[in-house]
């Protein structure tokens, strides 16, 4: 679990600087900040290569280099190195940026930790749970990818950034998210059943029933792709990031009592989103006994919309 979990934070670790590396010109152009920009090229390549050189690391020293696990950990590191650093430079060409962050974000990580996981118990690769599980996590990443294009269109425009959402209409963005869902949803469906999860179902009444009271009491609205002005969330994201995996560990950790380690571990890596949550819902339920004893309606919680 560690290595895994180490490798995973490296990629993330080198996703991040090798984007604002390459990001220095066009984020001075649009006036927004950018931590590279205090550094030299060469110190640039050095912060970038460090975390690529620990995760050769461990797949050299620690990971079987030629096993299929490390084929998925490898492949979203050449997926975001080519959205990212030139002559590639994907998110500069329309759909296949989109499709270049939305596998080496989602897709293929998480194809690493369940291949690594099935080689760790010594089971059978299971080819269509996995086409379930990467279908859905494309669809999710695909909405998270055009959602943050959407969020700094007018950046990239001042820039001189022409991202996948500035080449199509609005028209198209939203039938475009409508097949999105609908793809999402039903690798979804397909997924949990055929692990017969459906445990989890109270988890997603949960959430259900959450996002109903932000919209009655807080006028937060879920949104699938397009930002709004006022306050929202986007759609699922806090199920995937909190409730699921809560679901899933609480699950498992009463079959077998050392998944408590998981759960706990999940909790210290997600605390923030966790505690967010945990004081809205005391806010919720703050706010709905003062309207019915008739007390002073407490002031609406004012949301972040930033949510990737």
């Amino acid at each position: 679990m560690i290595v895994s979990i180490s490798a995973i934070i490296l990629c993330a670790i080198y996703v991040s600087l090798l984007n604002d590396a390459t990001d220095v010109e066009d984020d001075a152009k649009a006036g927004k900040k950018n931590g590279m920009a205090d550094y030299n090229s060469i110190q640039q390549a050095v912060f970038v290569l460090l975390p690529l050189f620990g995760a050769l690391c461990i797949m050299g020293g620690v990971l079987d280099f030629f096993s299929l696990a490390n084929l998925f950990y490898l492949a979203a590191y050449v997926s975001f190195t080519l959205y990212s650093l030139p002559p590639f430079r994907l998110k500069k060409r329309g759909f296949a940026g989109v499709a270049a962050d939305a596998l080496g974000s989602q897709v293929f990580p998480t194809l690493f930790l369940a291949i690594y996981f099935y080689q760790r118990t010594k089971q059978e690769v299971q080819l269509l749970p996995l086409v379930f599980l990467g279908t859905w996590l494309f669809c999710f990443g695909l909405r998270g990818i055009l959602w943050h294009q959407l969020a700094d269109k007018e950046n990239d425009k001042m820039s001189g950034l022409v991202t996948f959402v500035q080449k199509i209409s609005e028209v198209q963005l939203l039938r475009l998210s409508a097949v999105i869902i609908v793809m999402e949803m039903v690798a979804f469906a397909g997924f949990i059943s055929l692990h017969a999860l459906f445990l989890i179902i109270p988890g997603l009444i949960l959430y259900f029933i959450y996002n109903w009271f932000l919209l009655k009491y807080f006028h937060v609205k879920q949104i699938l792709i397009n930002p709004q002005p006022e306050q929202y969330r986007i759609f699922l994201f806090e199920y995937y990031q909190v409730f699921l995996p809560l679901s899933l560990l609480m699950l498992y950790a009463c079959k077998n009592p050392i998944n408590v380690i998981g759960l706990l571990l999940h909790f210290f890596l997600f605390r923030v989103s966790i505690c967010n949550i945990i004081n809205i819902i005391r806010k919720m339920l703050e706010r709905t006994f003062a309207i019915f004893f008739q007390k002073k309606v407490i002031v609406p919680i004012k949301f972040p919309t930033e949510e990737k």
